[in-house]
């Protein structure tokens, strides 16, 4: 949690002025917080004001259960013209009929209750093959989009007013299920009454259990902002906060200590709830520390927040230097299932329907580290109650070469992660060549090209993944996109150590500090480099005793310049056993440029060979 202030995690029920899109509320809110986690609990067009949800940090782990949450709106339609846009904001068209009496609008209204089928508007953010229907219709090709099915519960007018008698406008008070286009409803009313009609404004009241009474307005949260991070603090609810209606479970400390392990439990105190039942996970003080499912009497977690007031760390340990005998030769490589061979597959347009239902995970997985690890495990769990192979997508090259320029020194060669990956119970792995092309592949796009070769169950995301063209493809929006397409996004909760997310790159920083104890500890391993042997008598000033030298085909992450005790072993890849490193020797890094001892291997010219960072391991 290093990315924001402390207690910058929970809810802000933001008060939403027209002319903002939602999109600029919640970067305004990034700005003010500086929290770089965030998203908002549903779309208010720039026309329109009233609740905006704005989740940050933990929170937006919770927004998928808010996603069905029921809006409340008053709306104002004008009848006597019809708009291209179903708004004020297009151009209007006079009606062909008569304008109506405000008894022939109730009775029209009877048909816009309960479960109907509702036709999108052609200006919606929509895509229809891979483009915004908006910006098709701009163009002069309006889509024509296919009706969904949505639920309001109830539309009364509150206001009439009749002084112009051609126009006259009524005031509605609107609550629907998500997904409901209230210009769809103003615009489908003016038809079914033949003098058209579109919305001449919007205020979304409640959202959920959040209420227009108790949102804040930007105004306000700029003037907290002014006033530190403990004003800003003040306004936001708990990341729970709305979520009654989802029965609970109490744990005890032992049973909370498992669950944040993964495991399912069967509590001593049984909750109130049937087969399948979501439920919110509490300690034993009846604070939140996750989600799960009530099955065959066990509670089956879903997703742990650490840290949220149980005292949990998932993995962590004490740290403390361990004795010279810890010192010992390479472990074996952990298989989760022995047998696993694992498809290589040369780029999302290769896969082939042959290789079955999958369920997948997208990123570099460089390192391949304790956080890695535990998703993985998450993504094969998803991947069997889908009934589907756990796989993933990963890069050729590193996103930051193509997105920034340089990419960053990487802290596992790619072949090695290709084994751990197997390692790790990976079915099908897709190496994805990453280019400016793909760099501008929409998310949806992106999720298109995959289902269009092989039966997608779905992906499994952390809180803060995203992928596609600016990083649009969050969990949110793969959700809303899995909706309609037919897959699930399985969300899994971020992994923590001592409280703070491990990451790739805070690997790397600790690394380049030399602290390769703490880098082990987030690794889950010692740091390895594999490069091939180079004949040379000297590097920058630096000799090796047989005066061999590695060069490497990718930028690697290598520690302060000095000698380092290492395991030297034969490099790894795909079809060949993954031998440990056992041979003990040296490692002389200078500029950059790493010597080894390699006596011991027997290693040739233009041979890889593996060199793993000897540090001592932390105590359990």
């Amino acid at each position: 949690m290093s990315d924001r202030p402390r207690g910058m995690d929970g809810i802000l029920v933001v008060a939403k002025d027209p002319g903002f899109t939602s999109h600029d509320v919640v970067a305004l809110i990034r700005r003010l917080t500086g929290t770089r986690r965030a998203g908002h609990g549903g779309t208010l067009d720039p026309f329109a004001s009233g609740v905006l949800p704005v989740f940050l940090g933990l929170a937006t782990r919770l927004v998928e259960y808010h996603m069905g949450d029921t809006k409340a709106y008053r709306a104002t339609v004008c009848f006597g013209a019809s708009s291209a846009t179903d708004d004020r904001d297009g151009e209007l068209v006079p009606g062909a009929g008569p304008a109506p009496a405000r008894e022939a609008v109730e009775s029209a209204l009877a048909a816009s209750r309960g479960p109907i089928q509702q036709r999108p508007p052609a200006f919606s953010a929509l895509k229809v093959g891979g483009r915004r229907a908006y910006r098709l219709a701009r163009e002069g090709t309006p889509p024509e989009l296919p009706l969904r099915a949505v639920t309001i519960h109830r539309v009364e007018i509150v206001e009439w007013d009749a002084t112009d008698p051609e126009r006259p406008t009524a005031v509605l008070d609107i609550e629907c299920g998500a997904g409901t286009y209230i210009r769809s409803l103003a615009r489908d009313l003016g038809e079914r009454l033949g003098c058209g009609a579109y919305l001449g404004g919007l205020v979304r009241t409640a959202s959920g259990p959040f209420h227009l009474a108790a949102a804040h307005s930007l105004d306000e949260i700029r003037r907290a902002a002014a006033e530190g991070p403990a004003a800003l603090a003040a306004l936001l609810l708990p990341i729970d906060a709305g979520l009654d209606a989802i029965g609970s479970v109490v744990l005890t400390e032992a049973e909370t200590a498992a669950v944040a392990r993964g495991q399912q439990v069967k509590p001593a105190r049984r909750p109130q709830a049937e087969q399948n039942d979501r439920l919110r996970i509490l300690d034993e003080h009846e604070v939140l520390i996750g989600m799960g499912s009530w099955r065959a009497g066990r509670v089956v977690p879903e997703k742990i927040f650490v840290g949220l007031g149980a005292g949990v760390n998932v993995g962590s340990g004490a740290a403390g230097a361990a004795s010279p005998s810890a010192r010992t030769a390479e472990r074996p490589l952990r298989l989760v299932r022995a047998g696993n061979r694992m498809e290589v597959v040369a780029g999302i347009d290769e896969l082939t329907p042959d290789l079955g239902r999958l369920h997948l995970a997208v990123g570099v997985f460089d390192g391949l580290h304790r956080g890695h690890q535990y998703l993985l495990r998450e993504l094969r769990k998803a991947a069997a109650r889908a009934g589907a192979r756990p796989a993933i997508v990963t890069f050729d090259a590193h996103p930051e070469e193509v997105i920034e320029g340089l990419a960053p020194p990487l802290l596992c060669d790619p072949d090695e992660r290709l084994v751990r990956l197997e390692a790790a119970g990976i079915e099908v792995a897709v190496v994805q060549h990453f280019d400016h092309a793909l760099r501008t592949t929409t998310y949806d796009e992106f999720v298109a090209r995959i289902a269009s070769h092989v039966d997608l169950a779905g992906f499994a995301m952390t809180p803060d993944a995203a992928f596609g063209f600016e990083r649009h493809g969050t969990p949110e929006a793969l959700t809303e996109l899995g909706a309609r397409k037919g897959f699930a996004v399985t969300l899994v909760s971020s992994y923590l150590l001592d409280g703070e997310q491990v990451r790739s790159s805070e690997i790397r920083r600790r690394v380049t500090a030399g602290d390769l104890a703490g880098a082990r500890r987030l690794l889950g391993r010692p740091l390895d480099v594999t490069g091939t042997i180079e004949a040379a008598e000297g590097i920058d000033g630096a000799t090796a005793a047989t005066g061999q030298r590695l060069t490497f085909d990718v930028p690697v992450c290598l520690p302060p310049d000095g000698t380092y005790a290492v395991l030297l072993g034969r490099g790894w890849a795909i079809g060949t056993p993954p031998l440990p490193a056992t041979a003990r020797g040296t490692a002389t890094i200078a500029a950059g440029s790493v010597a080894v001892d390699t006596s011991d291997t027997g290693g040739q010219l233009g041979e890889r060979i593996r060199v793993v960072f000897e540090v001592p391991e932390p105590e359990s």
